[in-house]
């Protein structure tokens, strides 16, 4: 047992040594002009796009796309007018239109953007899918799927780091609860940057900023005919209030009384 136990130290520890030799080799800080930050990627772009490329081909091989020319033409049409004028500019964003009746709409690594059937057919303007894809490209450009990957990675390399000591049950619980909880909060923040960048992006692209609203007002009447569910304190999304009074704030350069109330109560 003790020989076993040896070797799995070991081989924890050799783990321990490739991750710490990746983390040397990628990491560097740049500012990113979408968050008005300076951030650290770990993986590299080319990286990146490979992995969205083939997550992409799985989602289309499950789900499909849309079978109509002239739909799939518009949505790539008010996509990459868009792309123009994103603050990311070192990938080719690609836009699709998934068939699912499901309202939904998603940003894979690499700038490889999908809406489904169900959330174009609730859009009742250009404006107003402008606006869904906008919102998309600003996860894209805050390199908000990278940064979740990162900090899974990250997560498994102190797991790792953990194993190598006596094992504690009370100190994997609080870590994987902490580790949610962060995420999560990552979650609701990164929904918030998307939404400030939706309406910037569509302003810069000669839309209308207000579709931005419009189109939130028809995803919360539809979410209130949804049956209630039981509050759950991981959310990935923010309060729709919330997320309105962010983007206000963006269109008109200023947070009202509404807004800061909406906001407060997200925390």
């Amino acid at each position: 047992m003790k020989s076993l136990k040896k070797r799995q130290d070991l081989s924890l520890i050799i783990l321990l040594i490739v991750a710490l030799s990746f983390l040397a080799g990628c990491v560097s800080s740049s500012y990113n002009v979408a968050t008005g930050r300076r951030e650290t990627i770990l993986f590299p772009t080319e990286r990146e796009v490979k992995l969205g490329k083939r997550l992409a081909k799985k989602l289309i091989d499950k789900n499909g796309l849309v079978d109509d020319d002239i739909e799939q033409q518009r949505i790539d049409e008010i996509g990459k007018r868009l792309a123009q004028v994103s603050d990311r500019q070192d990938i080719e964003y690609h836009f699709d239109i998934i068939d699912d009746e499901e309202i939904n709409a998603l940003a894979l690594p690499g700038g490889y953007i999908f809406i489904s059937e169900g959330l174009v057919e609730i859009a009742d303007t250009d404006d107003e899918i402008a606006a869904v894809l906008a919102h998309e490209i600003g996860h894209v450009a805050c390199y908000h799927a990278v940064k979740k990957m990162q900090g899974h990675f990250l997560y498994t390399f102190l797991r790792a780091l953990s194993l190598t000591q006596e094992h504690d049950p009370a100190f994997s619980a609080g870590s994987d609860f902490a580790y949610l909880s962060v995420m999560m909060r990552y979650s609701q923040e990164y929904e918030k940057e998307a939404d400030r960048l939706s309406a910037r992006y569509l302003k810069r692209a000669g839309f209308n900023p207000e579709a931005a609203l419009s189109i939130l007002d028809k995803l919360e009447e539809i979410d209130e005919k949804k049956p209630l569910r039981r509050h759950t304190y991981f959310r990935t999304h923010p309060p729709i209030a919330a997320r309105k009074a962010v983007i206000k704030q963006e269109i008109t350069g200023k947070l009202d009384y509404e807004g800061y109330l909406n906001l407060m109560e997200d925390y």
